[in-house]
């Protein structure tokens, strides 16, 4: 409970970026099932947009969406 106390302002300020980060990664989530990926698969696009946090996301929206 005391870590809570004393690290509250990080915990507001880290709250906002881990809710985009998540959002994002949803958004992009949905989009790979719905409309499938151009260049490598399914599995490795979700693993890109998890892992490599706020940038997988953005990248996959510049280089692996499939193109109409």
């Amino acid at each position: 409970m005391n870590w809570i106390n004393e690290n509250k302002e990080l915990l507001l300020i880290a709250s906002p970026v881990i809710l985009v980060q998540l959002l994002m990664f949803a958004y992009c989530a949905v989009i790979i099932k719905k409309e499938g990926v151009a260049n490598l698969n399914r599995v490795i696009w979700l693993s890109i947009c998890f892992f490599i946090q706020i940038f997988g996301p953005i990248i996959f929206m510049i280089v692996g969406r499939k193109g109409e």
